[in-house]
């Protein structure tokens, strides 16, 4: 009942009209904010950037512009149809029609649905601005501008690869044509392909049968459907999608002897369709249903060409299996030569390696050892994970960094490891201060590098290598997560140690594109400028502004490392290319990798420089486009930069296979190599042979991928030094060579096996056994190997235990030396390959075994002409022990004899002639009684001598 009551109660009858327009207002400002925070962003980059920014952005835009007009824009003028329009005519029938009429009365034949030719025009160019931002291909945009500028890519050539599968090739000339097009085939082709099977699929595709079933159902309303029209429509639309399933199989990534038939069946089988389609359409003026005769007729074809397509494929495959060589041999031949040519193999340099075992007469090892010394001293003894250890604790009590990565330089033909770091907020920081530290505080790094020499394992004093060791650009941590600001007026610093940033990186931004930027300036600096600091991680700052190379290869970021000029500070960055060649025949899927040059990002500053390295068709094309940017390797570089790893190692995996050039051996498929298991490229300074002095080297150890045993094949190298810089050789050893080459796992076990390093591997106690790399020094080729007495993941600093040199060179038997020094462990693999073992040989030579030291030690104390009595318990009240030391190896004997006789002489002689001896576990005790103001007192020291 109504009543004046349930008139108050009620709700305002305008409440709901104000709700909406607080909802669209809520909407719209966010919207604003939004837009207006990207518009900002965009201004901001623009400004800082410059044509660095827009010329990807320019790019870009011409292959959205290129690609989805010709995906999107329908050219028909005449029919003027649209889907979308025709979609929301439908929908606005339908919501305007009466309950009582039926669907099919309000929808209109698709056929007959026309928009104007304004709205058709309008509409067309609408869509590339909706759409396009889905068909950007900034290296197809790149390689138009370049075609504009009257560069070719090979595309002159492209009628020629559709006579590929047609013709038996009888020698590399195919592939050579093939080779001309891989401008095209990698760049052009695969992006034009996929918007033309776009629009086929639009226009061909979706169009028709909409067109088939508005026809239909309007037919209906009329009762007189015509179904074998539709019947040719719908083969006209399979027809023409099999003839692009042809098309399409010129460009793929392999060709052999059947491909001309499944194109030629394919093509035939769409050709016929098309045929049935414009015949049915023919004969649907005068009939309505199609005769069951002539779809049987269609289907029986299509199956027929199947049939005799598939019996002509399964009849060469018959022949083949026994005839492969004359079948497959001439495909085999071009897929070697495209492969060769995408690792560039014929550029590697291939050495016959003779590996001998010859002994060096032991009168003539000090002089041979003196003739290596450049060699020696070179040998690379700490690995990254050693180096790592000991470098960690060196952070020290700064929370506010982490280790990010650890890379192995050179300076002054010196090895280094230089671990570089990233900053993190403190846990300790609460929520409420986190804002504030993360953008004003926690800025950079103020000591960024740590340093450690690969040698001899000495912490280095960075600042001799870098002198600008300030990083506010760098990776991970904060640089990629956050963006750092200050006020252009400060006065003082809030940043770590009050630094007060000088360097060119950033941009000021002022009121009131500030406030959109950062809200918080709104209230903190309304009225002063912002200095903004944006992209300081490298790796998203190259992939802003040169989104062309990639920076992840193979599931991880591709390794970059720092570099100096004396005075500024750079991260060295590999500028790499990379396409799928699925479209490249022949290639099997291997991808195109080039290096392009180098790009040197200040640490300080941000700014890039771009550096000249490769030759090929696409680094000649962004070298013209950024004319201005790229510059030669400087002179300084010339020693610092190294070939990139990932590279390497990929190019080394394509020789393992396509080093084989006989089609009949690569078919039988027994020759080809393989990267031993949880093997990585070791950059090293070494002297292979033929080299006059040591070089800074990449080196990875290739063994057979059917060989049962686990000796190398050889090794590959890759220069490091400028102008030799990418330059690859490999080191092959002899199939029927008799003396073998040992692998990284042989050289393990034999390690493993030796009994000094069995023994001293008891006494270290779970030591961690290093990289096993492998050195030419002199005649012999010899793994280098260290041995720490703690590991990474201990929380123990990494010590070096020993360093054991293993002879490569195996005949039935393995030869191990183990010495303090790389020096003493190669002079005690000398005398062990000559078979003299002198005493003093390595001072790191384990004694025979536990019941030799203590008789050692006793000969010690007999020589003082002392009685050794051995008592079964000792139980005097007082005990002081004089001293402790280790007894394990040769090089500890002088130590132990110097405190036993210091002890001797202090303790025993002046007051008896006896002294007393026990065991106590791992240690003897050596020790006497004293009587001292009538109070018995026992002295003695402890020998530790292992188990």
């Amino acid at each position: 009942m109504y009543s004046s009551s349930t008139e108050a109660n009620s709700s305002p009858p305008d409440a709901g009209k104000y709700i909406r327009l607080g909802i669209i207002a809520i909407i719209g400002i966010i919207i604003l904010v939004i837009v207006g925070n990207q518009g900002v962003i965009l201004s901001m980059n623009m400004t800082e950037f410059g044509y660095q920014f827009t010329k990807p952005l320019y790019y870009s835009i011409i292959s959205a512009l290129a690609l989805s007009a010709v995906a999107l824009v329908n050219v028909d003028i005449k029919n003027r149809s649209s889907i979308v329009w025709y979609s929301i005519h439908v929908m606005i029938t339908f919501l305007n029609r009466t309950t009582h009429d039926p669907v099919s009365k309000n929808v209109t034949s698709f056929r007959d649905y026309r928009l104007s030719v304004p709205q058709f025009v309008i509409w067309q160019i609408t869509k590339i601005f909706l759409f396009g931002a889905f068909f950007v291909n900034i290296m197809f945009g790149l390689a138009i501008v370049d075609m504009v500028d009257n560069n070719d890519l090979g595309i002159d050539n492209l009628s020629k690869l559709f006579l590929l599968p047609f013709v038996t090739p009888q020698s590399s000339d195919a592939a050579q044509t093939v080779i001309s097009l891989i401008p095209a085939l990698t760049i052009l082709v695969p992006p034009l392909l996929g918007v033309i099977g776009i629009r086929l699929a639009l226009y061909v595709g979706l169009h028709s049968i909409i067109r088939v079933i508005t026809s239909y159902m309007y037919d209906s309303t009329q009762g007189k459907p015509k179904f074998l029209s539709y019947v040719s429509t719908i083969e006209a639309i399979i027809g023409i999608g099999i003839i692009w399933a042809g098309i399409n199989m010129f460009f793929t990534e392999q060709i052999d002897y059947n491909t001309r038939y499944v194109i030629g069946g394919t093509l035939v089988a769409g050709i016929i369709l098309i045929g049935f389609s414009i015949f049915d359409k023919i004969r649907s003026k005068v009939l309505t249903h199609p005769i069951k005769r002539d779809i049987y007729i269609r289907v029986l074809v299509l199956i027929a060409i199947a049939i005799i397509v598939g019996s002509v494929m399964a009849v060469n495959n018959s022949i083949a299996d026994t005839r492969k060589i004359e079948y497959l041999g001439p495909y085999t031949q071009q897929q070697i030569t495209i492969n060769r040519y995408l690792g560039e193999l014929d550029k590697v340099k291939v050495n016959v390696n003779d590996v001998k075992l010859e002994s060096v007469s032991p009168n003539n090892i000090k002089s041979y050892i003196e003739q290596n010394r450049d060699i020696l001293r070179s040998i690379r003894i700490w690995d990254w994970e050693a180096a790592f250890a000991k470098l960690k604790p060196e952070i020290g009590q700064r929370q506010y960094v982490e280790f990010d990565d650890n890379d192995i330089l050179r300076f002054n033909s010196t090895m280094y490891w230089a671990a570089s770091m990233k900053p993190v907020l403190p846990s300790t920081v609460s929520l409420e201060n986190r804002w504030y530290n993360e953008h004003l505080v926690y800025t950079h790094i103020p000591n960024g590098f740590l340093t450690l020499d690969a040698t001899t394992g000495q912490s280095i004093d960075s600042d001799k290598l870098f002198a600008q060791r300030s990083i506010y650009y760098g990776e991970g941590g904060l640089f990629s997560q956050t963006w750092s600001a200050y006020p252009t007026n400060r006065q003082t610093s809030a940043e770590l140690d009050g630094a007060l940033y000088s360097g060119k990186g950033g941009i000021d931004v002022s009121p009131p594109l500030s406030w959109i930027f950062e809200p918080n300036f709104l209230l903190s600096y309304p009225t002063d400028s912002v200095h903004v600091m944006r992209y300081k991680d490298v790796n998203d700052r190259m992939q802003t502004l040169y989104p062309y190379f990639l920076y992840n290869m193979f599931g991880q970021n591709v390794d970059f490392y720092p570099v100096t000029d004396g005075n500024k500070t750079y991260w060295l960055i590999p500028l790499i290319i990379g396409f799928d060649t699925n479209s490249v025949p022949w290639s099997m899927g291997n991808p195109y990798l080039r290096l392009v040059g180098f790009a040197l990002v200040d640490t300080y500053d941000g700014d890039i420089t771009l550096l000249k390295y490769g030759n090929d068709y696409f680094a000649k094309m962004i070298q013209r486009q950024y004319s201005d940017k790229f510059v030669e390797i400087p002179s300084w570089l010339a020693e610092q930069v190294r070939y990139p790893q990932e590279l390497f190692t990929w190019k080394t995996e394509m020789y393992n296979i396509y080093h084989v050039t006989n089609t009949e051996e690569f078919i039988q498929a027994n020759q080809f190599f393989k990267i031993p298991d949880r093997l990585e490229a070791y950059y090293i300074e070494a002297k292979p042979p033929g080299f006059e002095q040591t070089k800074f080297l990449g080196l990875l150890s290739l063994e057979l991928r059917v060989s049962q045993g686990r000796n190398l094949s050889g090794y590959m190298i890759v220069e490091n030094d400028l102008p030799t810089l990418g330059n690859m050789q490999f080191y092959q050893v002899p199939t029927n060579s008799t003396t073998k080459l040992i692998g990284p796992t042989a050289v393990r076990e034999a390690l493993e096996k030796d009994t000094d390093f069995s023994q001293l591997k008891t006494l270290l106690r779970n030591p961690r056994i290093g990289d096993n790399i492998l050195y030419r020094v002199g005649d012999h080729d010899v793994y280098f190997i260290p041995v720490y007495t703690a590991g990474s993941g201990e929380g123990v600093v990494a010590q070096l235990g020993t360093i054991a040199a293993v002879g490569a060179a195996f005949d039935g038997e393995y030869y191990v030396g183990l010495g303090n020094t790389q020096e003493e462990a190669f002079e005690a693999y000398l005398h062990e390959l000559s078979g003299v073992v002198p005493t003093s040989t390595s001072k790191d030579v384990i004694s025979p075994d536990k019941n030799a030291r203590i008789q050692q030690i006793k000969s010690l104390i007999e020589e003082k002409n002392l009685q050794i009595v051995t008592p079964t318990s000792i139980q005097i009240p007082l005990s002081f022990k004089e001293g402790e030391i280790s007894y394990y190896t040769q090089s500890d004997l002088d130590a132990t004899s110097e405190l036993t006789s210091k002890f001797v002489d202090d303790f025993v002689i002046p007051r008896s002639k006896r002294i007393l001896m026990w065991q106590d576990g791992d240690a003897l005790n050596i020790g006497t009684i004293i009587t001292v103001d009538n109070v018995i007192e026992l002295h003695y020291i402890s020998i530790g001598v292992g188990k």
